[in-house]
């Protein structure tokens, strides 16, 4: 079966290509509700973003596996998406500065054909150092912050504000891919057996 990626997430395709398996990625084109909105929990708001992925791009597709992923960040009750603009990722960039915070990714992985899906999240700590005004401000001037879940990319400029992480650092990038192993072995697909005889 082919293996499809519901997702156009630069991140996320430049890691499933590491792991030197065939797949195409698809963009789902599914429009996120808001978590006030959903009346869930943050895992839950983010395993149900990831299977509406899939259901979308399901919908026109047959012979396959689909994976769909959704990342958000959770700190003391309150959900970190994407942000809007650049106000709203600094508000979140100063919201997390010296704190520890939740990164939460949720997976569904569905077979096109008959439907079977697995599920799971995971969930890292990560900690922050504390941010003078002009960092933040410095930080926001880059546009790092553009499409990313909490306002900042760990594998990339704000990565000079994390004291620590615990937990998988994939899972910060937004594609755990421990537990992404694990639940495509529980579909009865070995990434093994897919993988490239040469790892470049």
């Amino acid at each position: 079966m082919n293996i499809i990626l519901a997702s156009k997430s630069k991140r996320r395709i430049q890691l499933l290509k590491g792991l030197n398996i065939s797949f195409k990625a698809v963009p789902s084109g599914y429009k996120e509700i808001s978590f006030e909105k959903s009346k869930k929990t943050p895992a839950e708001f983010a395993l149900f973003n990831a299977r509406k992925k899939v259901e979308s791009v399901r919908s026109k597709t047959e012979n396959a596996i689909i994976i769909g992923m959704d990342t958000i960040g959770e700190y003391n009750g309150m959900v970190f998406e994407k942000p809007k603009d650049r106000k709203h990722a600094g508000h979140m960039i100063r919201t997390l500065s010296g704190t520890t915070h939740n990164v939460i990714t949720g997976i569904c992985i569905m077979d096109a054909d008959s439907g079977e899906s697995v599920k799971g999240t995971e969930i890292t700590k990560v900690t922050f150092a504390s941010l003078s005004d002009n960092e933040v401000e410095a930080y926001l001037d880059f546009g790092e912050w553009q499409g990313l879940a909490c306002g900042y990319g760990i594998q990339g400029i704000g990565a000079l504000f994390i004291e620590k992480v615990e937990g998988d650092y994939f899972n910060v990038v937004g594609f755990p891919i421990h537990r992404f192993y694990y639940l495509m072995k529980e579909m009865g697909v070995n990434l093994l057996e897919k993988m490239g005889k040469t790892i470049l």
